[in-house]
């Protein structure tokens, strides 16, 4: 997580800022709404000053100006930002940042969204003249870059010429406004009410920004009464976990006077399972299991044996050969099969934090084992991972006297959860490291050729070397396995035990603050918001189960339909799927000699994968998932035509596979306007703002004119609506580029050559003023654009005659959706010339 911190307080000012916005201070004072992390924009605290500083960046340095905090902490600082500082950054910059984002949707929405801004402006007392440019019909969009840069720093001249106290104070009145407002719209009916009822998300911050987060202090400010039902919550109950009853059963027994068997009985019904062990101790019994057989399978590596990356599953799943020393599943061949099959039960199934009513199956049960034994198995792992690689090669990521460093992150949290690693491991690291054999090089491929010549016959020798060895693996092995031995004895079942308690007490606390904040537990779906990950790691992903271990009633119970994916892992699914979608071996020929269709294979691969996705969402919704509940923004469809051709074959495949039917409506008819396939050869208008679809084809815009002569060129922009370079601008000097030519009239776009950093190929159209100086775009001079494809596809859009002056319009934008293209119909025209239309793509035009 991120960090904040408020500069240029003195030390007073800091002791009463941790008291008034301390997270813990706020909590002793009711304010349970805080959540555990936020995402905090603080960029809009530093805009006034970036805009002064770094005027052509100012706006874009602000947007990546934010931060996902933590509250765990305490941070006062993140609070004061959160509930004041950035509320009031957030008006007082308002008409720069609405001018950046351009128009609303329409006029009225403009003239609305101005008058507001003006109307806050004038209870804040900055002088009129300061919205003179921005306010609607203020001529902002004539401004030229620099223009609009002087506006706005005299926006900021005017704000700063207002008398800083009087400004919050201000601004405090209108959170106060709000704040009475929200009160007497819930107190209408009895005088007072709840603060659950009144605190909404908009309104937290002013309690917690002005009144410290004291409900009471509010109702004393509004002079009302706390409502009967009110309860203000100081502090929250202790979490207490029923997990390891099972090893107190005999005591429980002899102290009842009942026979232990009955014990253990009571609390199987207790725990809902078949036995009286937990599902964390089963969980706990099985981690430890599994790591004497991961520590054993590390003590006995020997030189010349095959690197052990592969024995902890970390996600990665490919479709070509093993290479690199990593080896995908190996732990499938290195670890005893009932250890495998143990993990394989235990953590085969989870809970979709959007589908939280069903457990489906977990595709991956090996690397969600190992999240659950976190930072020491990445540490331990890793640190064995790179002896081997050190000594035995190819390559690297860190040498020995860098290991404390390249893995300070699960060291750190080890530290943290009092497992720390001794000192003395990496200072004998170090010294190993010294003792090592020379570097050899690691010879892949040795020939020789013999040669005759005219002076005699010898032998020519080729060899291909990769990365290089030292001798001396065994003995950094003996290291490492001393140390993590030790190190299991002392802290192995401490930290299991650390694990599970602080998963399940972080849950219980959660649950605590939704009662102390909502006055009522959570549902289902809002419980399965914070305790999912626990759930999966700990219970299989029963909510149930954890709401048990965690002594809560559950509020409803989870289904758990019938599996669609195969025992074990997802790996042997998806290498199917990618087969039966018609991925092959990728190898370096293909990625020299056909590029494209390298590039598809990856597209199929990870579709390969995502197919486990899939089917999990089949399992929770009972139905195959359409294209949006899939996700169409996740991945491109490899199939020229995108969504319509694309993924019905997904969808045929995966049916066949998992032996289900497909869903009674075709899958690509839901949500044609959202659909990147175009339709069958048609020919229609365009109005203005419309789409159509395109294939992903050549696509030829013309333009056909009457009453002046036309330029017409093109811009290729990217997904922020800004060229990469000067070169992204095509016409008549500059005719080619990246797919995109333009010749007279007309502009052609190959969409399958644009790059793929292109999002939007826009085509322009402007009055050759060296030709007819006078002209403008009116009722006399109009333009149509006609838009034709080889496949059929014929568009055409005409739009209304200007009337203020354009010499310059945006045609229309061809542009990236989904896995495919589509056109808009834009119509945009300007009065400020080629200049202002390049400025606003971030074109260089020389005077």
């Amino acid at each position: 997580m991120d960090s904040v911190k408020v500069l240029r307080l003195t030390a007073r000012q800091k002791s009463w800022c941790a008291e008034a916005f301390g997270v813990q201070e706020q909590q002793r004072r009711g304010a349970w709404y805080l959540p555990q992390k936020m995402s905090l924009k603080a960029g809009a605290v530093n805009l006034p000053h970036l805009v002064r500083e770094r005027p052509a960046h100012a706006m874009t340095l602000a947007a990546d100006d934010s931060a996902g905090i933590s509250l765990v902490d305490g941070s006062a600082d993140a609070v004061l930002l959160w509930s004041v500082l950035v509320p009031l950054f957030d008006t007082l910059t308002e008409p720069i940042r609405v001018r950046a984002a351009g128009p609303a949707k329409t006029i009225d929405d403009q003239r609305r969204l101005w008058s507001g801004i003006e109307e806050r402006y004038r209870l804040l007392g900055v002088a009129d003249e300061a919205l003179e440019a921005f306010r609607f019909g203020g001529g902002w969009h004539r401004l030229d870059r620099p223009g609009q840069q002087r506006a706005r720093l005299r926006l900021l001249d005017a704000l700063t010429a207002v008398d800083p106290l009087q400004l919050v104070t201000r601004h405090r009145s209108l959170c106060m406004q709000a704040l009475m407002a929200g009160f007497a719209k819930k107190a209408a009916k009895t005088g007072t009410a709840l603060a659950r009822r009144v605190l909404t998300r908009p309104l937290q911050p002013v309690a917690s920004g002005y009144f410290a987060g004291d409900w009471l202090a509010v109702l004393d400010y509004l002079q009302a009464p706390p409502h009967p039902d009110e309860e203000v919550i100081t502090a929250l109950p202790e979490p207490r976990l029923y997990v390891g009853m099972s090893a107190q059963a005999a005591g429980m027994a002899a102290e009842a006077g009942i026979p232990e068997e009955e014990i253990h009985a009571m609390l199987a019904a207790f725990l809902g399972g078949p036995t009286s062990l937990s599902p964390v101790e089963e969980r706990v019994a099985a981690l430890r299991e599994w790591w004497t057989a991961f520590d054993h399978a590390h003590a006995v590596q020997r030189s010349g044996m095959r690197s052990l990356w592969g024995l902890v599953d970390d996600g990665i799943m490919g479709f070509g050969p093993d290479e690199h020393g990593f080896t995908q599943q190996l732990y499938r061949q290195v670890l005893p099969a009932s250890v495998n099959e143990r993990v394989d039960r235990l953590w085969q199934s989870v809970t979709l934090q959007r589908h939280a009513r069903s457990i489906v199956s977990n595709p991956q049960p090996h690397q969600l084992m190992a999240e659950t034994l976190g930072p020491a198995l990445e540490f331990w792992h890793g640190v064995a991972l790179t002896a081997w690689f050190v000594c035995e090669g190819p390559y690297s990521r860190a040498p020995l006297s860098g290991v404390a460093d390249y893995y300070s992150r699960p060291l750190t949290a080890l530290r943290d959860a009092g497992c720390p690693v001794p000192a003395s491991l990496f200072e004998e690291l170090r010294t190993a490291e010294r003792h090592l054999g020379p570097e050899e090089s690691i010879v892949r491929d040795r020939r020789e050729l013999p040669v005759d010549t005219a002076a005699g016959s010898f032998s020519l020798t080729m060899s291909y070397s990769s990365g290089s060895r030292r001798e001396g693996f065994e003995r950094v092995r003996d290291i490492v396995t001393r140390h993590r031995r030790a190190w299991a004895d002392q802290y192995l079942g401490t930290y299991l035990e650390q694990r599970w308690r602080t998963a399940l007490e972080d849950v219980a606390r959660a649950h605590h603050r939704h009662v102390a904040s909502k006055g009522r537990p959570p549902t289902l779906i809002q419980f399965a918001q914070f305790a999912t990950t626990a759930a999966d790691q700990w219970t299989g992903g029963d909510l149930g189960a954890l709401y048990t271990a965690i002594g809560e009633p559950a509020p409803a119970h989870q289904e758990r339909p019938a599996r669609l994916l195969p025992e074990g892992d997802g790996h042997d699914f998806a290498r199917r799927v990618y087969a039966a979608l018609g991925g092959i071996t990728v190898d370096d020929d293909l990625h020299a000699n056909q590029p494209e269709e390298a590039r598809r294979q990856w597209q199929l691969s990870r579709l390969a994968v995502e197919s486990l996705r899939y089917v999990q969402l089949h399992e929770a919704l009972g139905q195959p998932p359409t294209f949006k509940q899939f996700g169409s923004a996740r991945l491109a469809l490899a199939w020229p035509g995108g969504e319509a051709e694309g993924w019905p074959i997904f969808q045929h495949t995966l049916a066949a596979l998992t032996d289900t039917a497909l869903p009674a409506s075709a899958p690509a008819a839901e949500a044609a306007e959202d659909a990147p396939g175009p339709p069958e050869s048609s020919k229609h208008l365009l109005a203005k703002g419309a789409n159509a679809p395109l294939h992903t084809e050549s696509v030829v815009v013309r333009l056909i004119t009457t009453g002046a002569p036309i330029d017409v060129c093109a811009v290729l922009l990217t997904s922020h609506g800004k060229v990469r370079s000067d070169a992204d601008l095509v016409f008549y000097n500059h005719p080619h580029h990246d797919g995109v030519r333009t010749s007279g009239d007309t502009v052609t776009a190959d969409l399958s050559r644009v790059p793929d950093d292109v999002h939007t190929v826009a085509v322009i159209v402007s009055i050759d003023l060296e030709a007819q100086p006078t002209a403008v775009f009116d009722q006399h001079s109009t333009w149509r654009a006609e838009t034709t494809q080889p496949s059929g596809t014929t568009l055409s859009f005409e739009p209304a005659p200007f009337t203020s002056g354009e010499t310059v319009s945006i045609v229309v934008e061809v542009y990236r959706h989904a896995a495919g293209w589509k056109v808009r119909a834009v119509g945009q025209g300007y009065n400020t010339g080629l200049a202002g239309l390049a400025a606003d793509y971030g074109i260089n035009v020389e005077p």
